[in-house]
Order: structure tokens, then sequence, then C-alpha cells
């Protein structure tokens, strides 16, 4: 998966965000921004959280 997994994914987030605001729908678009990054810290702390505790 690598770097081309990881530059589909963002690419998708970056589409959806960009039509959401081309659409007219400002706040949908923001609040999708907001929401993806808070969850992708929480799921990278939780990532940490595991490994650390895995002898």
């Amino acid at each position: 998966m690598g770097f081309a997994g990881g530059y589909t994914t963002f690419s998708s987030f970056e589409y959806e965000t960009l039509r959401a605001i081309q659409d007219g729908q400002l706040g949908l678009g923001l609040r999708y921004v907001a929401v993806s990054v808070c969850f992708q810290f929480v799921a990278v702390r939780g990532g940490v959280v595991t490994g650390r505790a895995i002898p």
C-alpha cells in the first residue's frame, strides 16, 4: 500500500472537501476536515497506546 495507498486516500479526502465547498456547503466542508483530522489523531493515539501495550 505505502505511498500509493496514502496518496489515493488523501486525494479522496481533498476531493470530497473541494466538492462540498464548490457545492456551496462551506460549513459541511469545514466540518468534514475538522472531524477527519480529529479522528485521525485519535486513531494514531490509539495505535501508539496499543503498540506500547504489546510486550
